[in-house]
């Protein structure tokens, strides 16, 4: 990925044989001291996340994070790839006749990775420390409804939960990226570094800020035969030019996300897998609504008007992906709206802009980085279709180990990429008011009643008739701009197997992944 200035074609190829050479020099063979014949899976995430990496679910905030999780810990409830909620640690559950009263059924003789066996304590401590005021943990936000003193283990294998209010749809509300089961009795510190979970891998060394991570097999799963793999090493490779050269050159074993495009001499060689699946994952832009000029609702409506959405979809992700209208739901995905993506119209946001005091335009300055896929090319793309309508962007450039610490959330005009969710996850976690990374400050009373409302709503056209309202406040009020779905992709070496990309892309269940050789 290149950034908005433009490079002389040698000093584009000089940087690109950096970018290979500084891959190897991180990214290699498993260290001295490992045994011959160990299975070790060399994986490579981006989002570098430096110091502030946790293996603490309570608190992961992007791929790496997530992808420790998948390795250490799982979940009462997992989504598959059509977001329909699938058993993991639950074997079933069941609602009360008013929706509001859950009780699970949990699987027996799992144990975590010290020996101590799981049992529905674990499950309280997992939950009531998630939506408790102290931990300051997002998933408050998706997880409100809970009330905190309706969480009981009614015997070892048994839990239920009292709600505030009915919700059908609790159990995919729980299969989310926060509600990783620990250890009850951990201390935040303790799962911050040394987390421990029931999944497939325990943590042989994790520093944040340093490079690999090391998770080792753990001989108490659950699953007989798994994991198949001895050893997983987890590097961040913020780059996508160097996480595909690092694969290219048999660097890592699988790269957990790629750009849609530039993939030419992946699909060509015979050592690589490659790939996709379709995603509500999303790329585009956010504004602060409540700092000038955006505060002014027909200023946000201005920026959405400029922007031609099938252009996007060509430059940021080549096809792989689908054009959309401003809303975190794709039209495919339960609960999505069925109408056709915002035209640009330059006119028009001409005329908003005027109307709102701007009759010679904005000037605009838009943060933006190489830090994940996509981001670069959003903003030169933005900037060339704005100049249109007289609005003048100044690019400015992160570093991109910095952006989603630095930039991200503290400036009020960035580009913008969320992992694909569940409708209602979509929601709250980004345009809820009480919401954590609510990245746009958008806070609408009507938007956050129509949410709450069509969780306890037990009709699913009526719940499906609010979910829209909701979207469509978002489309009509918000400042978010969102350009495009893109499919998540991903690669393996060919001798990888087992491996399978999630619309979220994690999680992964990597206790079934092997590698020969």
């Amino acid at each position: 990925m290149v950034d908005s200035r433009s490079f002389h074609p040698s000093r584009r190829q000089a940087l690109l044989g950096a970018v290979v050479l500084g891959s190897m020099a991180v990214v290699g063979r498993p260290g001295r001291g490992v045994a011959a014949g160990t299975k070790t899976l060399r994986l490579a995430t981006g989002e570098a996340d430096g110091v502030k990496g946790t293996l603490d679910p309570a608190f992961g905030n992007n791929d790496n994070d997530g992808a420790r999780a998948s390795l250490v810990y799982e979940r009462l409830v997992v989504p598959d790839e059509a977001f329909a909620p699938q058993p993991q640690l639950a074997l079933s559950w069941k609602p009360d006749e008013s929706g509001q009263v859950w009780t699970f059924a949990l699987r027996q003789g799992v144990k975590f990775q010290d020996g101590s066996p799981f049992t529905a304590n674990d499950v309280v401590f997992t939950f009531k420390r998630l939506i408790d005021p102290k931990t300051a943990s997002p998933a408050a936000a998706v997880l409100g409804q809970i009330d905190p003193e309706g969480i009981k283990a009614l015997d070892d294998h048994t839990v239920q939960f009292r709600l505030r209010a009915p919700a059908v749809e609790f159990p995919l509300l729980i299969a989310n990226r926060f509600t990783y089961i620990v250890r009850a009795g951990q201390t935040a510190e303790q799962l911050r570094t040394a987390g421990i979970g029931t999944g497939p891998f325990r943590v042989e060394k994790f520093v944040p800020g340093e490079e690999p991570s090391i998770f080792a097999r753990s001989e108490h799963y659950w699953q007989p035969g798994r994991p198949l793999l001895d050893r997983v090493e987890l590097r961040a490779i913020a780059e996508p030019s160097s996480r595909i050269a690092a694969l290219l050159a048999d660097q890592v074993d699988v790269v957990a996300e790629l750009p849609s495009l530039g993939l030419q001499r992946l699909e060509n060689s015979p050592d690589i897998k490659i790939q996709s699946v379709r995603t509500s994952a999303w790329q585009g832009l956010a504004v602060f609504s409540d700092v000038p000029p955006f505060n002014d609702a027909r200023v946000r409506k201005a920026l959405k008007l400029v922007v031609n959405r099938d252009q996007y979809l060509r430059a940021l992700v080549g096809g792989r992906g689908a054009v959309a209208y401003d809303t975190p739901i794709p039209p495919w995905q339960s609960y999505g709206l069925p109408q056709e993506p915002l035209k640009q119209n330059i006119a028009e946001a001409k005329r908003l802009l005027a109307e709102a005091g701007h009759p010679n335009g904005l000037d605009l300055e838009l943060h933006t980085s190489a830090g994940d896929v996509g981001l670069s090319q959003t903003a030169t793309l933005f900037k060339a279709q704005a100049a249109a309508a007289d609005i003048r962007v100044t690019i400015i450039q992160a570093p991109a180990a910095d952006y989603w610490t630095n930039i991200w959330l503290k400036k009020p005009f960035v580009t913008t990429s969320w992992n694909g969710r569940s409708t209602d996850e979509a929601l709250a976690l980004e345009f809820l008011s009480s919401a954590q990374w609510n990245e746009t400050h958008w806070r609408n009373n009507e938007f956050d009643a129509l949410v709450a409302r069509a969780r306890t709503t037990l009709d699913e056209a009526q719940r499906t008739q609010l979910y829209h309202q909701a979207q469509r406040l978002i489309q009509d009020d918000g400042g978010a701009i969102i350009l495009v779905y893109a499919d998540t992709v991903g690669a393996t070496r060919a001798n990888v197997s087992g491996y399978k990309v999630h619309p979220q892309k994690f999680p992964t269940d990597f206790s079934g992944v092997s590698i020969d050789g």
